[in-house]
């Protein structure tokens, strides 16, 4: 049977994939990835795990890949006033892509609860479980790489992985699972603090009124309220951040709202790149339902069908039709 690299984090849904391999038949190698000073409780559970399911482990250690890659790139856009996807990148660059390099193997597998299946060619679809499914973390890694990767968990229920965890008697803290931004202790204001150099500068209305003052705009986003000092009891929301004059823009929130986004870097996973306008389904936020628009490939724009809140440079747009990611872009 085929050999298979698992990527595990120690988690339980890694790990219930190795296993699901394993079961089928494949010769499973578990891999976890050594990218920052928080691995290290990811290598030893792992161990734990593979022993206890008896397949074989390796650490790969691409710490300065992800020092690059990642954390570098986090800071960057935090400083160009935009709101990054570390995810995603980890995902297209990392993940499915030195790691996959690296490790040689023909096929290559993760926890993600997505499918992947071959039609007329290969494609990316939703997993089936709809409050797990992870493909809009997937919409920016190399269509290439679609026919070398396996997705165990796509046709499972979230509930369904934790009870085969517990019937074979591995333990999870739901704390790690839930782990937002793996490289940050704690919050990740506190982390550009010390590394971002902030300076005050004005809070302005739509209107071009001073109404406050700022201490960096260094971790702001759009749609974000909290943190907006302001001379009334009306909320204020961020609808812009101005890098060029260090001042944010706040507005009420019915200033939120917009039809329209342009894409940099669209990258077509499951069609090929289209050239007249195409109809699609599309989140600009994971956990968000997908929402009826255009795609006009001449600007690289999208037009939705009803304003949506808070579009957020740097952030994912991902294109949907129906069950199928077709692909996704930068929010610009």
């Amino acid at each position: 049977m085929m050999d298979v690299a698992v990527l595990m984090s120690g988690g339980v849904d890694s790990s219930i994939a190795a296993l699901i391999l394993k079961e089928e038949g494949y010769n499973v190698v578990g891999v976890t990835l050594d990218m920052h000073k928080f691995s290290r409780e990811n290598i030893k559970r792992t161990k734990k795990i593979t022993k206890k399911i008896k397949i074989p482990h390796i650490v790969l250690d691409v710490k300065q890949d992800f020092q690059r890659e990642i954390i570098q790139y986090f800071i960057d856009e935090y400083k160009n006033g935009m709101t990054p996807n570390p995810c995603v990148v980890c995902n297209s660059q990392i993940k499915f892509g030195i790691a996959m390099d690296r490790l040689k193997f023909n096929k290559f597998a993760t926890g993600h609860y997505a499918r992947i299946s071959h039609e007329d060619s290969w494609v990316l679809k939703r997993g089936t479980d709809r409050l797990k499914d992870q493909s809009y973390f997937l919409a920016m890694i190399d269509k290439k790489r679609l026919k070398h990767i396996i997705f165990p968990l796509g046709n499972y229920k979230k509930e369904t992985v934790r009870r085969m965890a517990k019937k074979i008697g591995i333990q999870f803290n739901e704390q790690c699972e839930s782990q937002e931004i793996c490289f940050i202790e704690g919050s990740y204001l506190r982390f550009l603090e010390n590394i971002v150099q902030t300076k005050e500068g004005d809070i302005v209305d739509t209107e071009g009124n001073v109404i406050g003052k700022h201490n960096g705009i260094s971790g702001y986003t759009i749609g974000q309220r909290k943190g907006i000092k302001k001379p009334d009891t009306h909320p204020y929301y961020v609808v812009k951040i101005d890098l060029q004059n260090n001042r944010l823009i706040v507005g009420r929130e019915r200033d939120l709202y917009s039809n329209i986004l342009f894409v940099k870097h669209p990258n077509w996973l499951s069609i090929p790149p289209p050239n007249t306008p195409l109809s699609m389904d599309i989140k600009i936020r994971y956990g968000q339902t997908p929402v009826k628009a255009v795609f006009y490939p001449d600007k690289n724009m999208v037009k939705f069908l009803s304003p949506q809140r808070a579009i957020t440079p740097g952030q994912i747009a991902a294109f949907y039709a129906g069950e199928t990611l077709l692909g996704g872009g930068w929010i610009s």
